[in-house]
């Protein structure tokens, strides 16, 4: 300190020097107290360091310690100091509830807050998931709308048309319907059903959809209801309802008595079934699992939960008929003073069929009385017993009272299913049987399907997460050309199109679908055979008779198909053989064994054919068919037609040939002596001179022209004859009076050549007669050489 200020000293002492002397200097008008001031700011800016050294200073630092200085950067620039509730509320009190109220109001300011921003949030993420769910669905009903019919897709390996092939489940459903034709074609009969069952089963390709519901189940259930249908007349429809409705309730039975064992299996401990069970003990220890919380159980406990109602539903619901019997005939008959089980053992023996009369009143009145003192779920005696006598009545009056009141009763649409279905009545008066104010009303297929098609497709298939399941439900309830229609249309079982395809022609060879060309099912299969034309033509002629067969399998029919499988394959070789229509050889002769069968249905083809103006492929066909007539018929009025164009250009020549050399052979073919054939034969000659005709008038051969024109018998050579030429004319062949307009020109010209007035007036008044068979300018035409004569 004293050497600081010694040096003020001198300076200061200098700087008095310098002012006495007399020097021209500028004067500084600041005491020394302000120089220090100015002079220690000067030297804090001269002093002060690079700021970017340090800073690279603190970055070598804070990465050897491993950390990030970017990220301490950024976040001491977001750094805010967040206020707390003291800093922001003014304390007005000193007490802690006024303290705990402002807290209060500033954490539900803060809450609400919160929740604004949370649901403006929710609000854009559902509006988002909304708009890509819709774009998901618009983009795969864009995919779908161009492929309505999409089953040959996945199931065709296609490389080439000459190494084709089907693979997975098409190709297994595909030998059936071999098997299936070969049946037909024989006059045998196959378990078709169960056939195809098994090409699922073999399947490795069996879909599953979500919840489990498979392709195999829908055969299985085919299969049950299906069995011993074939046998019964077309006429016998009570007969086949009911035989049906049998095998869909055992197909039902038999699935419970796995669900049970499926719920004994995983409640081990609660259902102590033990090692040695019978189908009693199965349902005691089911009855254990399902009512666990209602606590001892009759069975197990003296004075437990009285079980004896439930576990007789459970017997029959399970099939077990001699078990439920049984029951019965311990229990009921000897605890109880009803007579419910007399009634009831009478209804087992009559197959689990309603009962009629006195006993069915009894039975109604027995469930509606249960059912009317029954306070809801809890009542475990009351509520099976009631259904059991509402089976026994056939009452869908009183299972729409368990539905009602029972809510979980029927937990699944199968158990719902097999309780209607044993309530149905196939036959029988309207009104069953009464006793006092209860009345038996029939309860009939037809309300149950009517009561299942009260819902959507997506009721029953969970939003079309399982759409098995709906076409499950069409089946067991016998509506097999709903769960077709279904299987190849919706949408969503696009996957199921070639299912549906053989559906429907195991349905049909078992008589449950009726030939329509206008089904569902007949549609689906003809759509499936076209779609194998180009593949493999014999296939599809294997899926084509089949086809036909289901739209009615009327000779029309077979002929319009079996004209498209030609008409688009053009594998007449391999369809018809290279012996024709008699041909052994040909895939036609394995499916129409007898000749005049297969005759017929070529015939029918070529008329088709001819319909259609495919006259190529219908001459052809009428050759193979032996009908060399209608073959020449209608190349008779392709020759009149070449004719005519011949006759203004020489390219027709060359067509005109052709066709009369298939024609000879047409006419060469010709063994009958009828009326027919004699018509086409003569017409034939007759257009071979008109073209004569045509030739050398285009050519200004008129010797030749008339030569040939009284070749012709309906051209007047005398004018005696006019009137009786004119009705020759109206009974002469189509083709040659479409000619008349060209001969009489061709004649009048050559006439008015060689100078003939008197035949030209004959030729032209022959003319006059008939205005409806040629034109006014051609009459003109004809009036204008007259004229040039005269």
């Amino acid at each position: 300190m004293n050497g600081k200020s010694s040096d003020w000293d001198s300076l200061l002492l200098r700087s008095e020097e310098l002012v006495k002397q007399d020097v021209d200097v500028p004067r500084v008008e600041r005491d020394i107290y302000q120089i220090e001031q100015f002079s220690e700011h000067l030297r804090s800016r001269v002093a002060q360091g690079d700021p970017t050294a340090k800073y690279l200073d603190a970055s070598r630092l804070l990465a050897q310690e491993g950390l990030n200085p970017r990220e301490y950067t950024l976040a001491l620039q977001n750094f805010q100091i967040m206020p707390v509730s003291e800093d922001v509320q003014q304390q007005r009190g000193a007490d802690v509830d006024s303290y705990v109220q402002q807290v209060h109001q500033s954490v539900s300011a803060a809450a609400i807050q919160m929740a604004h921003e949370n649901a403006i949030s929710s609000f854009e993420k559902h509006i988002d998931s909304y708009l890509d769910s819709t774009w998901q669905k618009q983009k795969k009903a864009l995919f779908h709308a161009g492929d309505q019919f999409g089953a040959p897709v996945p199931a065709l390996s296609k490389r080439d048309a000459s190494n084709f092939v089907l693979r997975g489940k098409a190709a297994k459903y595909a030998d059936v319907v071999k098997a299936l034709n070969a049946a037909i074609a024989n006059g045998t009969k196959i378990d078709a059903v169960s056939m195809f069952t098994d090409a699922c089963k073999v399947s490795s390709q069996s879909s599953k959809d979500s919840a489990g519901t498979t392709l195999l189940r829908l055969w299985t259930i085919c299969k049950r209801m299906l069995a011993g249908v074939s046998d019964i007349p077309a006429s016998a429809v009570s007969q086949k309802q009911m035989l049906m409705i049998d095998g869909v309730k055992s197909y039902l039975e038999d699935n419970f008595c796995a669900h049970m064992q499926s719920v004994v299996q995983h409640h081990r401990t609660v259902a102590t079934l033990g090692g040695h069970p019978d189908k009693s003990r199965l349902v005691e220890a089911y009855l254990r699992v399902k009512e666990k919380n209602r606590g001892p159980l009759d069975f197990d406990s003296p004075g437990g939960v009285d079980t004896v109602w439930a576990r007789i539903y459970f017997c029959l619901r399970a099939g077990y008929t001699k078990e439920a019997k049984d029951i019965i005939a311990l229990k009921v008959k000897n605890d109880y003073s009803s007579s419910a089980g007399e009634w009831i053992e009478e209804w087992i023996d009559g197959g689990c069929k309603p009962l009629t009369g006195e006993m069915a009143a009894t039975a109604l009145a027995e469930s509606e009385k249960l059912l009317a003192s029954s306070h809801g779920e809890g009542e475990l005696r009351q509520s099976y017993m009631a259904a059991v006598c509402a089976l026994a009545a056939g009452s869908a009056r009183c299972a729409d009272c368990l539905s009602r009141d029972f809510h979980s009763f029927f937990p699944t649409i199968e158990d719902y299913t097999w309780f209607r279905l044993s309530l149905i009545r196939v036959d029988g008066s309207k009104r069953i049987g009464s006793i006092g104010s209860s009345r038996l009303e029939l309860y009939t297929l037809a309300d149950f399907q009517s009561q299942i098609n009260q819902y959507s497709a997506a009721h029953y298939s969970k939003g079309g997460q399982e759409p098995l399941l709906y076409a499950a439900v069409l089946l067991m309830s016998l509506q097999a050309d709903k769960a077709i229609e279904y299987l190849a249309t919706n949408k969503s079982t696009h996957e199921f199109r070639i299912d549906s395809v053989h559906f429907a022609i195991c349905m049909w060879y078992h008589r449950v679908l009726d030939g329509s060309e206008t089904s569902v099912s007949a549609s689906s299969v003809h759509q499936y055979a076209y779609s194998l034309i180009h593949q493999d033509v014999s296939l599809a002629l294997e899926y084509y008779i089949i086809a036909s067969l289901v739209m009615g399998g009327s000779l029309e029919v077979k002929g319009r198909l079996l004209k498209e499988l030609l008409t688009e394959s053009h594998a007449y070789g391999v369809l018809l053989g290279s012996g024709g229509a008699v041909s052994e050889g040909g895939a036609l002769a394995v499916f129409f064994p007898d000749r005049q069968h297969r005759l017929e249905v070529l015939q029918s083809v070529a008329q088709e054919c001819a319909s259609a103006a495919q006259f190529e492929e219908a001459v052809e066909l009428y050759m193979v068919a032996e009908r060399p007539a209608h073959a020449l018929r209608i190349l008779n009025h392709r020759i009149a037609e070449a004719i005519e164009m011949s006759s203004t250009e020489y390219a027709g020549d060359d067509t005109v040939l052709e066709l009369c050399s298939r024609a000879e052979a047409a006419e060469e073919a010709i063994y009958t002596k009828d009326e027919f054939s004699g018509r086409e034969k003569e017409a034939f000659e007759q257009l071979k001179i008109i073209y004569k005709i045509i030739k050398n008038w285009r050519s200004g051969n008129h010797h030749e022209v008339l030569e040939h024109l009284w070749e012709l018998g309906f051209i007047p050579s005398d004018r005696y004859r006019v009137q009786a030429c004119v009705h020759h004319l109206k009974g002469s062949h189509p083709a040659v009076v479409g000619m008349i307009q060209s001969i009489l020109l061709a004649g009048g010209e050559a006439l008015m050549k060689l100078e003939k007035p008197d035949l030209l007036h004959i030729l032209v008044s022959f003319a006059a007669a008939i205005p409806d068979r040629i034109s006014q300018q051609a009459y003109q035409r004809l009036s204008e050489y007259q004229t040039f004569l005269a």
